[in-house]
């Protein structure tokens, strides 16, 4: 009876941990996206901060579009650049980011979707959107002050409660 059980609750526990379903544990699903903002110092010009943008976009992305004259680039889905990810074929990611009309600061967002066998589910990847959030602000933004708390890494800047993890 145990060789039955054991292996019928393993198998359980990785459909409910979403394992089954092919999403990581850092896949937010909701259904609008949300801007991560960085303030652009003023010491780094624009030509300056798009070559950094892109340099920082394209060693964990794929370029689908880009503008330099609009200030915007989006890259096209494909695989999570986390190893553990790249064995999942249905779950895909993206960035999309752009800056503001006077080039003070800079916005972008992960968009993440899972196929469900029917339909892809949409949200984002909490994981890559705080590793994309430091490389920008290690590469654009002011410097925080001392006794600052910086925000948590896995904060997502919202005006309303997300989504339930999927």
């Amino acid at each position: 009876m145990h060789r039955i059980t054991l292996p019928i609750l393993l198998l359980a526990a990785l459909l409910v941990s979403g394992c089954g379903s092919g999403a990581p544990d850092s896949f937010m699903r909701m259904t609008r996206q949300y801007w991560e903002v960085v303030d652009v110092k003023p010491s780094i010009k624009y030509n300056d901060a798009w070559e950094r943008v892109i340099y920082i976009i394209t060693k964990k992305f794929e370029l689908e579009m880009i503008s330099k004259e609009d200030g915007y680039v989006s890259s096209a889905y494909g695989p999570s650049y986390f190893t553990e990810d790249m064995q999942r074929d249905k779950y895909q990611v993206r960035i999309v980011a752009k800056f503001s009309p006077d080039k003070k600061k800079f916005e972008f967002k992960i968009e993440a979707r899972i196929w469900d066998g029917k339909i892809f589910v949409n949200g984002s990847d909490v994981r890559v959107a705080a590793n994309m959030r430091r490389d920008f602000l290690n590469s654009l933004g002011e410097p925080q002050k001392k006794g600052a708390k910086p925000a948590p890494a896995d904060s997502v800047q919202t005006d309303e409660v997300p989504a339930e993890p999927f």
